[in-house]
């Protein structure tokens, strides 16, 4: 249990985690041009993107206005039932978008161990992002 005497090196906290962990960076840092299918509602892409929305917001709390015991309710308010959707009730992807933003989401949380499935994953994505750009 961490409390004031736990040593402030063994401490961490979600938003340490999340700030080190996930980069709201498009995959090969270029943007991609919209599309009519990016337009088109896919419930697993349109999921993922409003949890990179809610946890912006939770990014964007004040650090010294995080504690540990206002933290849960903050990550509650923000992306937490995002997250907690995409982990126990994945919605289905409707299309290439959402087959392609779930590739993205797997490459940006850098929780990939296996370089060969990584570049795999990168080469299947760069497929889709052209398929919306012809």
């Amino acid at each position: 249990m961490i409390n004031e005497k736990t040593p402030v090196i063994g401490r961490f906290s979600r938003r340490a985690m999340l700030i080190g962990a996930v980069a709201v960076i498009p995959v090969g840092g270029v943007a991609k041009l919209a599309s009519p299918e990016t337009l088109a509602p896919d419930p697993l892409a349109d999921t993922i993107a409003e949890y990179y929305a809610k946890l912006a917001e939770f990014e964007a709390i004040p650090h010294e206005q995080v504690t540990q015991d206002n933290e849960d309710a903050l990550v509650a308010a923000t992306y937490g039932p995002l997250s907690d959707r995409l982990w126990h009730a994945t919605p289905p992807a409707t299309s290439n978008r959402g087959v392609a933003e779930a590739i993205r989401y797997a490459l940006e949380t850098h929780s990939l161990i296996d370089r060969v499935a990584e570049a795999v994953l990168r080469s299947a994505l760069a497929f889709l992002d052209g398929e919306r750009l012809s």
